[in-house]
């Protein structure tokens, strides 16, 4: 059944939730166990689903061309998410280095300007849990110091939407779809909840660049493994 594939599949998923996790607990902004539930939930329906889908294709190839087709997704899509990790890094360091050089020049309404922009941009281009890593404050909407279930929706869906490759690649790698959706719906909300532990009594902080490195990472060994893992 692949148990350790699953495994470091549930893993390299859940490396966001820790780092977010950590995030909140620096900021002391609480996450309730309704609302951990609720992440871990929709992380593990995702996962469902993704798995699902891949076990579908899968019927209609032989185990060879299946193992050997969900190893490349596996791995391509852990490349894919290094990559673009390191992409957003590099578009942050040249943000800050044209706000340094636009403060150097005096032009503060510039890069006001710019500034906001630029985050526009990303907000509208793409969904994703990266904003609430770097800036844990926006899922706080009425500023109480706690994340209701309500307030975690986007959260919720955009660390979901960032694993479902994963899960179309492991299902067609025929991973088991009940052990590896229970794996990572316990991962979760471990990682929410040992990541929350971490920031708010030791301020422990991993960047989502760290983040990012080491779910893709995982997720490609996942993939070389389950390629030269005898069907």
């Amino acid at each position: 059944m692949h148990i350790l594939s699953a495994l470091l599949l549930a893993i390299a998923v859940n490396v966001d939730n820790f780092a977010v996790g950590i995030a909140y607990g620096i900021k002391k902004l609480q996450i309730g166990w309704l609302t951990n539930l609720f992440i871990g939930l929709v992380s593990a329906i995702g996962t469902y689903l993704a798995i699902s889908v891949g076990h579908d294709i899968k019927n209609y190839l032989s185990i060879n061309v299946a193992n050997a087709l969900g190893s490349f997704i596996l791995i391509a899509v852990g490349i894919w998410s290094i990559w673009k990790t390191l992409k957003r890094q590099r578009r942050k360091i040249k943000m800050r280095q044209e706000m340094r050089f636009l403060v150097a020049a005096g032009s503060n309404r510039t890069i006001s300007h710019s500034s906001h922009h630029n985050v526009s941009q990303e907000f509208l281009h793409e969904f994703s849990y990266e904003k609430f890593l770097e800036d844990p404050e926006k899922a706080d909407l009425d500023h109480s110091g706690y994340i209701d279930v309500q307030e975690s929706i986007a959260l919720a869906f955009g660390l979901t939407l960032n694993n479902l490759g994963s899960g179309l690649g492991g299902g067609i790698s025929n991973l088991n779809v009940a052990i590896t959706t229970f794996l990572v719906f316990i991962l979760s909300w471990l990682g929410i909840s040992g990541g929350y532990f971490l920031g708010d009594r030791f301020t422990t902080k991993i960047s989502g660049l760290w983040a990012g490195i080491l779910s893709g990472s995982l997720v490609i060994i996942t993939g070389v493994y389950e390629y030269f893992l005898m069907p």
